[in-house]
């Protein structure tokens, strides 16, 4: 009864929105026009489809960083995106003669402005390198280490300054870094790093290059013959997945090689562990992050006012923690700086511009992960919420002093949820742990298996194919395990050979914890795997099971791993996101907290729900335009008068 009543509200309130619906009156859509970070740029296209409903008509183009700059500097635009801040001195990594062709030159704002944070990310370092014919996926390399290489101290991948961060030793291939010949805001995020972790070795190589330092960081990566420069985040990441980037290393942003499907260096942390630029462990990363001006008493005045400071990310002590993790801006008018705000910058843009902010710093940052970012931390929220409060017309109301109606997915209130759900690296992920590990009674040992190919890369699930949701599903010929969930595909290959002529056995993966699946027939396998068998029954993911390895990553993930030798491994979710970041290999207790998954069920009680809102949109449709109309027949019949 009550889901019938329920279904007739909601008929009577589709026919009251379609008769009534042109006297209710429509709010004008305010426009604000904007350019810049073509990093940021899939975020910020999401986030404006998001809130056009709110009337918020935003128009984006990501030219990039330093056009967005030039831009706001002759008051075009609204706002602008960028990955680094205006240039309050000469960026010395260009070079005298890039000088002379005006690049890296002092930028001069005219009008006033704020720094919002508004993406976060970690610096990835993309990497080609296949040994006996199989692709290496789990390359692992500590921070002097890649100084080095990009300083070019390193300029064969058999060095061993890599075999003893890797664990073994690589045959003779000559090694080309990949840098950015255009200003870029990667380069002075790697930069900024590198000066501040390793400043003499940095500084010696600028002078080797430009007779001077790159300063506090540079825009222009100083080059040499020995390394191969491309325009655009998105072609150096092109370069190297192709065949001309055979044993070549580069820097960008983690999207790219996420996106992709491409292995990128485990980077050794100051507690000790390598780890991945994952959303979560970039998170946990930019808790130490620090804003200039509202961390400290830096002055308004000051030209770094509101800028970052990295210092405390780059020697962050938690184990998850990625250390060149950084994030990026949106530079907004402010009304009551120095300068004045563009004359085009009106209330009513200020009013769609800080409700637009307080969308994209709280819900906003729940759709980071899966749009190739890493949602920005508590911390960084407060400071970009701060800043609405000085935008003219501001509208936003979000307090930041509480944040208490900002649904942000890194904290609640004021305990940072990310540090207390994001998943703890593996034993196996420990600097000295032993490259074929496997974890015994919570200690790395050797015995497990080492990376050389993936599911994405030719190797496939042990003996066909199997497939399942869940736990572990286990299928083929030999029974092998789906790595972190379940396998699928046709056929695949025995023991981690090619697939023979179904294509490549991917992992996959499903988001809900504890459910039971079923593999399905696998398909003919290669000479020595023979014919699939019918797949066993996944496992119950919700209620432990065998530890696996964390140093796997999730199934496309671009460092997946499948091992196909393990029936017992168990999935791990990032609470954060849901998404399986980690399963392993071995024995152990997995550590990890699963995210929780609920399922609403048709409860009464539901229906009962249902019904009072149906009510409740009813009267909201219906009330307003009868009281107009009543109004109005007032009004005639007084003559106007009220």
């Amino acid at each position: 009864m009550a889901r019938t009543a329920a279904m007739l509200l909601t008929l009577c309130l589709t026919a009251a929105a379609l008769l009534l619906g042109q006297a209710v009156p429509a709010f004008a859509a305010t426009t604000l026009n904007a350019d810049g970070s073509s990093w940021a740029g899939p975020a910020i296209d999401q986030w404006r489809n998001d809130v056009n409903p709110l009337g918020i008509k935003i128009n984006f183009s990501p030219s990039g960083s330093a056009a967005g700059r030039s831009q706001w500097a002759i008051g075009q635009n609204d706002f602008t995106a960028s990955d680094v801040p205006f240039r309050t001195q000469q960026d010395t990594g260009v070079g005298q003669g890039g000088h002379e062709n005006g690049s890296g030159n002092v930028e001069n704002p005219v009008y006033g402005y704020s720094y919002v944070p508004i993406t976060a990310g970690g610096t990835a370092f993309m990497y080609n390198l296949t040994v006996a014919g199989k692709q290496v996926r789990d390359l692992r390399l500590s921070p002097k280490t890649i100084v080095d290489i990009f300083t070019r101290k390193i300029t064969n991948w058999n060095d061993p300054r890599i075999a003893a961060d890797y664990g073994k030793a690589l045959p003779s291939i000559p090694m080309i870094p990949i840098v950015r010949s255009d200003g870029s805001g990667a380069t002075a995020q790697f930069t900024r790093w590198m000066q501040h972790t390793f400043q003499a070795d940095w500084e010696e190589y600028c002078r080797s290059i430009n007779s001077v330092t790159c300063g506090d960081y540079t825009e222009f990566f100083p080059r040499t013959s020995q390394t191969k420069a491309l325009n655009g985040s998105d072609v150096v990441a092109n370069y190297i997945m192709g065949s001309a980037g055979a044993g070549t290393i580069g820097y960008d942003e983690y999207a790219f090689a996420k996106g992709s499907d491409w292995p990128v260096v485990k980077v050794l942390n100051p507690a000790g562990y390598f780890t991945l630029p994952t959303a979560s462990n970039v998170a946990v990363a930019l808790t130490a992050a620090k804003i200039r001006g509202v961390d400290d008493s830096t002055p308004a005045s000051d030209p770094n006012f509101l800028q970052q400071n990295l210092d405390g990310v780059y020697v962050n002590s938690d184990p998850r923690s990625y250390p060149v993790s950084s994030y990026s801006y949106l530079i907004v008018p402010r009304k009551d700086a120095a300068l004045p705000p563009p004359p085009r910058f009106d209330d009513p843009k200020g009013n769609a511009l800080s409700r637009f902010i307080s969308y994209v710093l709280c819900a906003g940052q729940g759709k980071a992960d899966e749009l190739g970012y890493s949602p920005i931390p508590r911390n960084l929220v407060r400071g970009g919420i701060l800043q609405t409060q000085h935008i003219p017309g501001n509208a936003s109301t979000v307090d930041p002093n509480t944040l208490a109606n900002c649904p942000n997915p890194t904290f609640t209130g004021e305990e940072l949820t990310v540090l207390k759900n994001a998943p703890q690296p593996s034993p196996c992920d420990a600097k000295g742990a032993p490259l074929d590990c496997k974890v015994e009674n919570g200690k790395p040992v050797t015995g497990g298996t080492t990376s050389g190919g993936s599911a994405t890369s030719g190797g496939a699930a042990t003996g066909g194919s199997a497939s399942g949701s869940g736990g572990a599903a286990t299928g083929g010929a030999t029974g092998g395990a789906a790595t972190g969930g379940s396998a699928s595909g046709s056929g695949g290959a025995a023991t981690g050979g090619a697939a023979t002529t179904g294509g490549t056995g991917k992992a996959t993966t499903t988001k809900t914890p504890g459910a039971t699946g079923t593999g399905s027939t696998g398909s003919t396998g290669s000479a020595t795997g023979g014919a699939g068998t019918t797949g066993g029954t996944g496992g119950d993911a919700g209620t432990g099971g065998a530890a696996a390895d964390p140093n796997a990553a999730a199934a496309g993930d671009p460092n997946a791993v499948v091992d196909g030798d393990d029936p017992t491994a168990e999935q791990v979710v990032d609470p954060q996101t849901g998404q399986v970041v980690a399963r392993g290999r071995g024995s152990g207790t997995a550590t990890e907290v699963a995210a929780d998954v609920v399922e609403v069920a048709g409860r009464p009680e539901d229906w009962t729900l249902s019904t009072l809102t149906a009510l409740e949109l009813l009267a909201v449709v219906i009330v307003p335009p009868l009281l107009g109309r009543r109004l109005l027949r007032r009004r005639s019949q007084t003559g106007g008068r009220s």
